[in-house]
């Protein structure tokens, strides 16, 4: 378990299904997914037990629960490459009330931390939908650094809207946090020696 603030990143379990299938159907939710179509308890549980099995190595999936247990998302590491050492990361609030309350900063953050910590990647990536103003701040205040835009990339609700490509490296990630990767203290802005 990975706990940052005011939310814990845990492992899936099988009675997540019911939460999670109820936010894949959601239209408020599923505007910021890459995934539009209603998505059935069939396939959800088929995903949730492929999860907990680990299929994936280059995955790492967990669910993102409030401290006192309550399950509002997941988030997690896609296409992790250890040679190059970077993957590219997602996130979900699936409960649109939980949204603005900081849970997916506190969730990105410990994912964050797991990645260059643990996993000892140089570089997690993600994509937003330019309409998502509040993940973009959410990230930016995380450290993340807009690389470019794929241009009119998706179609959604009968517009065309351009994809932000967004990155932070784990010297960036360490030097927010006040630190090295070797785990020296730095004052801000001082970066690496």
């Amino acid at each position: 378990m990975i706990s940052e603030g005011k939310v814990r990143l845990r492992a899936f379990r099988e009675d997540d299904l019911k939460n999670s299938v109820a936010w894949l159907n959601n239209p408020a939710v599923t505007r910021y997914l890459l995934n539009m179509r209603p998505w059935s308890l069939v396939e959800e549980k088929a995903w949730i037990e492929r999860t907990m099995r680990n299929e994936d190595p280059s995955a790492v999936t967990l669910v993102i629960e409030t401290t006192d247990g309550e399950y509002v998302g997941s988030t997690g590491l896609m296409h992790i490459d250890r040679r190059n050492q970077n993957a590219e990361a997602g996130i979900v609030i699936g409960r649109p009330e939980e949204w603005g309350r900081g849970l997916g900063t506190d969730a990105m953050k410990g994912l964050l931390r797991h990645a260059f910590e643990e996993l000892n990647l140089h570089r997690v990536s993600l994509r937003v939908y330019v309409f998502n103003e509040r993940a973009m701040r959410s990230y930016a205040k995380l450290g993340f650094v807009e690389e470019g835009r794929l241009r009119q990339a998706m179609y959604r609700h009968g517009a065309w809207h351009d994809v932000v490509l967004m990155a932070i490296l784990a010297d960036e990630w360490f030097e927010k946090q006040g630190r090295t990767d070797d785990g020296k203290v730095v004052e801000a802005g001082q970066g690496k020696k």
